[in-house]
């Protein structure tokens, strides 16, 4: 009895490492998720790699709408209490900034003397604070005379986006290999 819960653990080990890595050749290049669960661990795993240009952000979320933002979701926001963790890489037609989003609630009441840090409200009335990096639009690349974005970061949050503060249009590249985890809180 003994042998055949651990040849039928084993079955079922095996059945979830061949779904995540060896259907690579029937899901689609670009795109492949799965999820798998271990006792109380679930993890849905996103990897995908594609090339988008950016759209207007909405004037309800930029401050008092007059901010001209351009955005492409490389993680779309999560409102499932779960949070993305992962390394992105990218290269932008444009410099450019890397903003990850975190669900905002804050325990108590911020008071004046602490201040809040960056947050907007989004139209679905989801609160979120903003990490925004600018660390590859402070240093460009520059070829052909035209300065462009490019790098690699890891990051954590609730979703994943590349930006552009001053309303002008750009491409972007990237590949996204995230996990996303329920928080231990």
């Amino acid at each position: 009895m003994k042998n055949w819960r651990i040849t039928a653990q084993s079955i079922i080990i095996f059945l979830a490492i061949y779904t995540i890595v060896g259907l690579g050749s029937v899901i689609p290049s670009d795109v492949s998720a799965a999820t798998v669960t271990n006792g109380t661990i679930s993890e849905e795993r996103y990897v995908g790699q594609k090339t988008e240009m950016s759209n207007p952000a909405s004037p309800l979320v930029t401050p008092h709408g007059k901010i001209p933002h351009q955005i492409v979701f490389a993680l779309p926001l999560r409102n499932d209490s779960k949070v993305w963790t992962g390394t992105a890489t990218f290269t932008a037609s444009k410099p450019i900034e890397i903003e990850v989003l975190h669900t905002y609630k804050p325990q108590s009441v911020i008071d004046t003397e602490h201040g809040e840090p960056y947050h907007a409200t989004l139209p679905n009335n989801m609160t979120v604070a903003i990490s925004t990096m600018t660390m590859f639009t402070d240093t460009p690349v520059k070829l052909t005379g035209t300065p462009i974005s490019s790098g690699s970061l890891q990051f954590t949050g609730s979703a994943l986006v590349f930006h552009k503060t001053s309303g002008e249009p750009f491409t972007v590249t990237y590949t996204v290999d995230a996990v996303a985890r329920t928080p231990n809180n």
